[in-house]
């Protein structure tokens, strides 16, 4: 019988799957991206900052090392003063400082010290620095987790009025620049104040009744870290990660839809998830080298260079946040720059539409956030100039439209990862919109990676 009288026979055998075929896919991927010049020029840019703040964290831990040195002579009294004025910046420090003198200061009828009313938040904070460091009574501790919210609403009130008197002064004569945050404090963060007090009581490990400087020291440190590592991911890595996920990401489905390569992958057993799963590997191998990995060579490069290698167990839980911010930054930037490449056969279009969405995003941000401030202007027609210039700092200190900025969203959710409390908006409104973008790139992709084989 002729090989063509036979037809068409039915497939008797069971088909077998390999679940590593993906690796197959990124391991391919990732040999034909790394042929750029230019990406292998990047990485070697991305990976010097670590070195610089390598040394910012020996800084910072050789001056931990001093701060039990109290002296006014030079240079035996910078450690102190150094982690002192670095402690000042965190709101929750700053705050409890300002709240335990409520019960250190006598009370006005309406429940708000005299002195809060004319002095400066930070003037307040450097006072008792000069009296020998941050220290606080667990009484005073005490009586900052008792306090009611209308007593830390109208504190709250009185510190942001403080606040904005400050800037305005600074701004009018050119004043010396604030030591405490420059930002206006939300009531959560009073309230998160309080929780930071009931930890710090339990740092009294020799029962004195007072949290000294090198206690309140050991409780901060994984703070002082994160600060370092958060700015890492912030300013030097991400410009490099939306540069290489523009470089690489739009080239790989989209040259596979115009080269018709789906025949060549179908053919053999496996999945679109499959498919899928690689192409994400391709882009997660090159974050990884850029984000995580420097990140944890920081970490391990701070520890080395400690003098007391207790560090590590204040520290140790930061490498799990580096995972996470890793995974924060690297799920839906991948999703979204490989669901532009799905969507065109020229991945020069997808390259376009990649960079164009991260600019536009941060755009509409500055746009909306300067309308908003407008708006608020001609509400109050009778406002002098500085006061209309403190709206338009206000707003964008509110951040109503973070949401719009996909640099910004990240970075608010990166440093609720790190635990530093930076965000800028509302935090729910940037995970709620990254796990809509999310989805909505996986059905793309899924429904665009699905139509070759589609029946």
């Amino acid at each position: 019988m002729a090989i063509n009288d036979l037809g068409y026979r039915k497939w008797a055998l069971k088909p077998t799957r390999d679940r590593q075929q993906w690796w197959t896919i990124a391991g391919f991927g990732i040999r034909v991206a790394w042929r750029s010049n230019w990406l292998r020029r990047i990485f070697i840019m991305a990976w010097i900052p670590i070195f610089v703040m390598g040394v910012g964290l020996f800084v910072i831990e050789q001056s931990i090392q001093d701060v039990d040195v109290e002296s006014d002579e030079f240079p035996q009294n910078i450690g102190r003063f150094f982690v002192a004025a670095i402690l000042i910046q965190r709101p929750e420090i700053s705050n409890i400082s300002v709240l335990t003198l409520s019960n250190q200061l006598s009370e006005v009828p309406n429940g708000v010290p005299e002195e809060w009313a004319s002095t400066r938040p930070d003037d307040l904070t450097l006072s008792r620095i000069r009296r020998g460091g941050l220290e606080f009574q667990v009484e005073d501790l005490e009586f900052v987790i008792n306090m009611s919210d209308e007593k830390l609403k109208l504190v709250q009130e009185v510190t942001n009025s403080a606040m904005w008197r400050q800037l305005r002064q600074v701004r009018r004569i050119g004043g010396r620049s604030p030591t405490t945050p420059l930002v206006k404090q939300s009531f959560s963060t009073f309230k998160y104040s309080q929780k930071v007090a009931a930890d710090l009581i339990e740092f009294d490990h020799n029962g004195d009744g007072l949290v000294d400087f090198r206690e309140l020291v050991d409780y901060m440190r994984p703070t002082l870290w994160s600060e370092v590592l958060f700015l890492f991911f912030r300013l030097p890595q991400a410009f490099t990660v939306v540069i290489v996920i523009g470089m690489v990401a739009p080239k790989l489905i989209s040259r596979d839809m115009k080269n018709r390569a789906f025949l060549l992958y179908y053919s053999r057993p496996i999945s679109p998830w499959q498919y899928l799963l690689g192409k994400c590997a391709v882009v997660w191998a090159f974050l990884a080298g850029l984000t995580t990995l420097p990140a944890l060579l920081l970490y391990i490069l701070g520890l080395s260079l400690s003098p007391d290698m207790t560090v590590f167990f204040h520290t140790w839980q930061l490498p799990l946040r580096i995972l996470l911010a890793s995974i924060v930054l690297c799920v839906p930037t991948t999703l979204f720059a490989l669901m532009l490449s799905s969507l065109t056969r020229e991945s020069r279009r997808a390259s376009f539409a990649w960079f164009a969405g991260w600019i536009m995003g941060s755009i509409a941000y500055t746009i909306m956030t300067t309308v908003e401030a407008i708006v608020g202007v001609q509400q109050q027609q009778s406002m002098n100039p500085s006061d209309q210039a403190m709206v338009f700092v206000e707003a964008g200190l509110a951040g109503r439209w973070a949401w719009l900025s996909p640099m910004q969203t990240l970075e608010n959710m990166q440093s609720w990862v790190f635990g530093i409390d930076k965000q800028v908006g509302n935090l729910n409104v940037s995970f709620i919109m990254v796990g809509l973008v999310c989805l909505a790139c996986l059905a793309i992709l899924r429904r665009r990676i699905d139509s070759p084989i589609r029946v």
